[in-house]
């Protein structure tokens, strides 16, 4: 019979201590996450997709003439800590007489107009996605709010960074993103 290798847990002595009053717990120890080797994004690139995401929105408003009724903006990480995305979300919600279906439609035709390539949903569901530059724009309908999510391209947003564009967020607009 082979045998086990040895507990890592028992290499460290706060995990060790924990295995030893806590007999009965499974410890799982997850290997350190390697450092990236594509270069850093700059501050000027990681503003630059908060700001061009912030102006798309306020473009589709201004076309659409509504306002959205929500709003959120956040740094969405992916796989890897450091890689991260710019997310811009809204709803439109108080819509009228007009059906979310239709607002969705006159989006979709918006956007050609700006030069993105919107698509229908491949199952006929109410939603269209949309591409330009960097960043992808998905458009859903539901009830009476047609719910917008623009997410740009990932950047190696380091956590120094990525603390500062934080803080600068928080600054600009009062919340905590």
């Amino acid at each position: 019979m082979a045998s086990l290798p040895p507990d890592p847990a028992l290499a460290d002595p706060m995990m060790r201590e924990l295995r030893e009053r806590h007999p009965d717990v499974d410890i799982v120890l997850l290997p350190p996450v390697a450092p990236l080797a594509e270069p850093s994004a700059t501050r000027a690139q990681c503003l630059a997709r908060m700001q061009h995401a912030g102006r798309v929105l306020a473009i589709l408003s201004e076309r659409l003439d509504r306002e959205p009724t929500a709003r959120t903006d956040y740094w969405w990480s992916q796989e890897h800590p450091e890689v991260r995305r710019w997310v811009t979300a809204a709803g439109y919600g108080d819509l009228g007489e007009e059906s979310a279906v239709q607002l969705l439609r006159r989006l979709a035709n918006t956007l050609v107009h700006l030069g993105w390539d919107p698509r229908p949903a491949a199952d006929g569901s109410p939603r269209v996605r949309g591409v330009a530059g960097p960043f992808e724009l998905i458009a859903r309908a539901a009830g009476d709010t047609v719910s917008v999510t623009i997410t740009s391209d990932p950047l190696h947003v380091p956590a120094e960074l990525h603390a500062d564009l934080q803080a600068e967020l928080r600054s600009t607009t009062g919340s905590r993103p």
